[in-house]
């Protein structure tokens, strides 16, 4: 089941007895599974397996209060016979009780996910451009601090939500603008970060040229085993993206085929290289990756190398 159409049986107040939700994005399922107790008017509650709780499934008096039952990774579920998964989709095991069955990943050649690919609503993780939307909603973020944010909390709805609150709170507290706060937060390195956060970083201080920011970045983002391969990749597709718009102009959208979030980034880096370098600094990058792949080039040294080449 797509999640529109999720969206539009719980507008129009109509619950199942069983859902089976998928994917990395805990948060926005979380907002759906109390929407799904609302409408049915149960309580939400959690559980370890269907086994913990099918005793007690159909033992409620007729006055009792329904259940919507959140059950997170049953490993023994997915190995029962076809009848015990007929059962749930019917409605029959859980008598007036709701199921969420939860699984981050499902193997899409097993019969429990075959049997159940009608019902199966997937929750993959949101764009930044999406997850920027929902910090201007929540605080009134800058779209582009929060198209930043939203990356440095991994695409996470739910740590976004945290960081959000984060903010909120300095900027009541020293008396600043929420977007001021984020400034603040950045420099004192109150955000949460990961890994992957320094990437953009070091790929944003490579575009914008800032030669001895990138190399102290590339420094720290081999401390925690970065992939060569993955930072060639962002790199060129962002001076790919620089090279597009440097002609400026209008419609740069529809005349490059690029999202009009693409353009806008690749503007804001600025104009740091001529038209020439940015095609000679795409043909290094490509010739990088090739030589990766042929073995030519060590993938330890190959981003040393792009400074070196490009800066």
């Amino acid at each position: 089941m797509q999640l529109p159409e999720l969206q539009k049986q719980l507008v129009e107040k109509v619950v199942q007895p069983f859902y089976l939700f998928v994917g990395e994005e805990v948060g926005i399922m979380d907002i759906y599974m109390q929407k799904i107790a609302e409408v049915a008017g149960a309580d939400l509650k959690r559980a370890d397996s269907l086994k913990d709780i099918f005793a007690g499934l159909q033992a409620h008096s007729f006055l009792s209060k329904p259940a919507c039952y959140v059950i997170r990774d049953d490993k023994d579920l997915l190995k029962q016979d076809e009848s015990v998964w007929q059962g749930l989709q019917m409605g029959v095991t859980q008598g007036k009780n709701i199921i969420i069955l939860v699984y981050t990943s499902l193997d899409k050649r097993t019969k429990f996910y075959k049997m159940n690919e009608t019902i199966i609503t997937e929750f993959a993780k949101l764009s930044g451009e999406i997850l920027a939307k929902y910090a201007q909603k929540e605080i009134g973020l800058n779209e582009k601090y929060g198209y930043d944010l939203a990356h440095r909390a991994n695409l996470d709805y739910s740590q976004l939500m945290l960081e959000c609150d984060k903010l909120r709170i300095l900027s009541q507290v020293r008396g600043v603008s929420v977007d001021e706060a984020y400034r603040q937060a950045i420099a004192e390195k109150l955000i949460y970060t990961t890994p992957q956060d320094v990437i953009f970083d070091f790929v944003d201080a490579f575009c914008k040229r800032r030669g001895k920011k990138a190399f102290e970045l590339w420094v720290e983002l081999q401390k925690v085993n970065s992939n060569p391969l993955g930072v060639l990749t962002l790199l060129y597709n962002n001076f790919k993206a620089m090279l597009l718009v440097s002609g400026g102009g209008g419609n740069l959208a529809q005349r490059t085929g690029l999202t009009p979030w693409q353009v806008k980034n690749a503007q804001e880096k600025g104009n740091n290289y001529s038209a020439w370098e940015l095609v000679e600094a795409l043909r290094t990058l490509q010739g990088i990756e090739q030589g990766i792949k042929t073995g030519r080039i060590e993938a330890a040294m190959s981003i040393d190398y792009a400074l070196i080449s490009i800066l």
